[in-house]
């Protein structure tokens, strides 16, 4: 299901309104980046506070509240599954806990974004491209929006890449050249 930039803003506003502090990182940052009028998928976001895990029943609380739908990723981190209007879009939150595992580096240097009068912090798509090849999944989709990206800063991937483990380098490395980009 697609689902507009207004009804992004009012999911997130909504969860900002219960003190989430968030950063998103999933292919919504391409979206975003590609400045797409119409978005699709999961909304990903890596939340600072509360935490998702120690602090669950606010999360249940909030898709109570908002009659949202409530379940769980596949590592166990709340999914809600925001109403808004006619449409059900899918939030994933995740924070640094077994699969998952953003350095406070990234975080910290996540870019602000005004969507529609809400400041959103969302991840640059360098980072996002670090955080994909390191977990190897979707190579495929990830060479698709390279070429669809107009501009890449090999900087802020080099950067990304240093916060990361020495023996975790050469591999991300490895698999963004894969994608067709020259580190």
């Amino acid at each position: 299901m697609t689902y507009s930039i207004d009804d992004l803003v009012e999911a997130l506003s909504k969860l900002e309104k219960y003190g989430i502090k968030y950063v998103i990182i999933g292919d919504t940052v391409i979206q975003l980046a590609l400045k797409s009028k119409e978005l699709s998928g999961d909304i990903d976001l890596f939340v600072e506070e509360p935490s998702p895990l120690i602090e669950e029943e606010l999360y249940r609380n909030i898709a109570e509240n908002e009659n949202w739908g409530y379940s769980t990723t596949e590592i166990g981190t709340p999914r809600l599954i925001a109403r808004i209007g006619d449409k059900e879009i899918i939030i994933e939150i995740y924070e640094n806990f077994m699969d998952i595992e953003i350095p406070d580096q990234v975080v910290a240097e996540a870019k602000t974004l005004k969507l529609r009068g809400l400041k959103v912090r969302v991840l640059h798509p360098e980072q996002y491209l670090v955080l994909k090849a390191r977990q190897g999944v979707d190579l495929d989709k990830l060479a698709k929006y390279v070429k669809m990206l107009k501009r890449i800063d090999k900087k802020l991937l080099t950067k990304t890449i240093e916060y990361f483990p020495d023996e975790e380098q050469g591999l991300i490395i490895e698999r963004l050249k894969s994608i067709g980009l020259e580190i």
